[in-house]
């Protein structure tokens, strides 16, 4: 029975292939990860990760590009929670600019570079107190639903996003986002803007490229009455030559409570490409944590991207 339903499935979905419009594209890729970790206990575990993505488009007869991204792994972690609708995105292109809503960055994340590079199975390097993904001084995106409508354009050397998440009943508030971006020969700037009902966060980011090695630093300053801490910077420097690639980062919190430490932390990766979408992978992350104490995390294996 599985069998046939399998075989009728992949007929169907030739079917629909064989007689799709010219200008529909339909592609699926995905990764998988192998190797040995240690998440800061001091006991290093087998690691094992699958993803698979989908992603179908198409083009008006106007020349209107709309369509669709679903991260299969992202969808599966979070499908016990109502409302949200991490992993799956909808898009539309035109001159006018571009709509996405669904799990994409909202307007400040999209404006500012991340300090992280090269790659590691378990994210030690991007895993660590100091870092910041720019969605905020928790690196988290708020206390929504992750459900951002974004639309960006360009105009010349310049890009400009704005971004708006509901407030998903939680009485949280909603959230507003503004960026603008933009690249002057090797160097880029960015800045944006957020602002979460009583709390507001306004950060600035540099990235320049110098031959093989890129760096990037950030500065990120919440007003916030919540929070335990103030403000973020972070410095990092991704060296790239042949078939590898080596990243260095460290990022620190400030803290806004008395009594309250800053945590920072520093993250290590190096990618080795095999070829054919393979490379080994090493990662390690150093936390310096607000209670004081200390955390190491590493990682190394196969990751295979298809």
């Amino acid at each position: 029975m599985k069998k046939a339903l399998l075989a009728s499935t992949a007929l169907v979905a030739m079917s629909g292939a064989a007689f799709a419009d010219d200008n529909m594209n339909i592609s699926l890729s995905g990764f998988a990860e192998m190797g040995i970790a240690d998440g800061g206990s001091g006991d290093a575990m087998f690691h094992q990760d699958v993803d698979v993505r989908f992603k179908m488009s198409s083009t008006t007869d106007a020349g209107l590009t709309f369509g669709t991204e679903a991260d299969l792994d992202d969808a599966a972690k979070l499908a016990d929670k109502a409302g949200t609708n991490h992993g799956l995105s909808i898009f539309v292109n035109g001159p006018f600019g571009n709509f996405n809503l669904g799990d994409t960055d909202g307007a400040f994340d999209w404006a500012l570079d991340e300090v992280g590079g090269a790659g590691a199975i378990a994210d030690n390097h991007t895993g660590h107190a100091g870092f910041n993904g720019n969605a905020g001084l928790d690196g988290g995106r708020g206390e929504n639903d992750g459900q951002i409508l974004r639309y960006d354009n360009s105009f010349g050397a310049l890009s400009v996003a704005l971004s708006y998440e509901q407030e998903d009943g939680h009485a949280s508030g909603d959230i507003i986002g503004v960026g603008v971006k933009g690249g002057f020969g090797d160097v880029n700037l960015g800045v944006g803007f957020q602002a979460h009902d009583d709390e507001d966060i306004a950060g600035a980011s540099v990235s320049a490229s110098f031959g093989d090695i890129k760096g990037v630093a950030n500065f990120s300053r919440l007003t916030s009455e919540m929070s335990e801490f103030e403000s973020h910077m972070a410095v990092g420097a991704t060296y790239a030559t042949g078939a590898t690639t080596v990243n260095v980062n460290f990022g620190q919190h400030n803290a806004r409570v008395a009594g309250t430490n800053d945590k920072s932390g520093l993250g290590i990766a190096a990618t080795y490409d095999l070829g054919g979408g393979a490379s080994m992978q090493f990662g390690y992350g150093n936390s310096q944590n607000a209670d004081g104490t200390e955390t190491d995390t590493w990682s190394l294996g196969l990751a295979m991207s298809f």
